[in-house]
């Protein structure tokens, strides 16, 4: 079947030829719909989708919920501030599964204020349903400190049990401190001149004259030992390094954690000739005395300070 003829010349740019092919089919009652008919939006007139995100607060927000509540907020706000911070969580994808099958719906709770959780104080005689400083009833106290740690009070331990706790947590084979040693270097001791030799007297030969020669002779005079000084070490072993050393080995045990110690009941014993009575500043093996406030005689542990060897 051809085309009805168009009073009209021929159309000559591509546009007028479609509209020309369209206007001869709707005439003969075909349907046709061309892709240059149909309305496609673009990316500025496209409509825009919520960009709402679901998440779930980790802490109570004013105008959004308390902890644990899923809301939605925005991604640009959960992405910069709110996670960084803490204050919320991404929710996953299995959980939003779960919340569109059981119909529940996201939304943020406008009316929820953090005042709404402080619990109003009551005139009840009741200590279990009257809360009690910071909100809590007594019953709720009492569940919270379940899962808490226990925790001792100094002032109840005795200074006997005090010593007690030093003398079986202070190792009794004492306590070492390496520290470097000052290394002096000896000069060489000088010998001594070979004497003149001189002439010698005659006694003839035989066992006599042997005898004579050896009573002429001097003695060699008998060089004494000097004992030698203890080594030298930079810095110095003080009560303070040592009172340190006795807390950490009390702090293996709640109890004797607690014993209070102070730099005064920390001492050296029997140091002799030293001028600063609370610090040694040379190799060797000392007593140190400890004890706590209120007992007279303390436990003695030695303290070796070790040379540390130099590579």
């Amino acid at each position: 079947m051809s085309l009805p003829l168009r009073p009209f010349s021929r159309p000559q740019c591509s546009s007028c030829v479609r509209n020309y092919l369209s206007a001869g089919f709707v005439e003969l009652g075909a349907p046709m719909i061309t892709a240059s008919r149909l309305h496609v939006r673009g990316k500025k007139t496209m409509a825009k989708t919520s960009s709402a995100l679901p998440v779930r607060l980790l802490k109570n927000v004013d105008a959004f919920g308390r902890k644990g509540a899923i809301v939605p907020i925005s991604r640009g706000l959960m992405r910069n501030d709110w996670f960084p911070r803490r204050i919320a969580e991404y929710v996953t994808l299995p959980e939003l599964k779960t919340l569109r099958t059981k119909n529940i719906t996201i939304e943020r709770d406008f009316n929820f204020t953090l005042q709404s959780l402080i619990v109003p104080k009551s005139t009840s005689p009741d200590s279990s349903t009257d809360p009690a400083r910071g909100g809590m009833t007594a019953s709720a106290q009492q569940e919270a400190s379940m899962f808490q740690r226990a925790t001792l009070d100094p002032a109840r331990l005795s200074p006997e049990r005090s010593m007690e706790l030093l003398e079986i947590f202070v190792p009794s084979r004492g306590l070492e401190f390496y520290r470097q040693p000052i290394i002096e270097e000896k000069e060489p001791e000088p010998t001594p001149a070979p004497e003149p030799k001189k002439p010698s007297r005659s006694f003839g030969f035989g066992a006599g004259a042997e005898l004579m020669a050896a009573r002429a002779q001097k003695p060699e005079p008998v060089k004494t030992k000097v004992p030698e000084a203890p080594q030298a070490i930079y810095g110095s072993v003080s009560t303070q390094d040592v009172l340190v050393a006795v807390q950490a080995a009390m702090a293996e045990n709640d109890e004797s954690r607690m014993v209070a110690l102070r730099k005064e009941d920390v001492r050296f014993v029997d140091l002799g000739g030293e001028e600063e009575t609370d610090r040694v500043k040379t190799v060797g093996t000392f007593v140190v005395e400890v004890k706590v406030k209120g007992v007279e005689a303390g436990i003695k542990r030695n303290v070796r300070v070790i040379a540390q060897e130099v590579s």
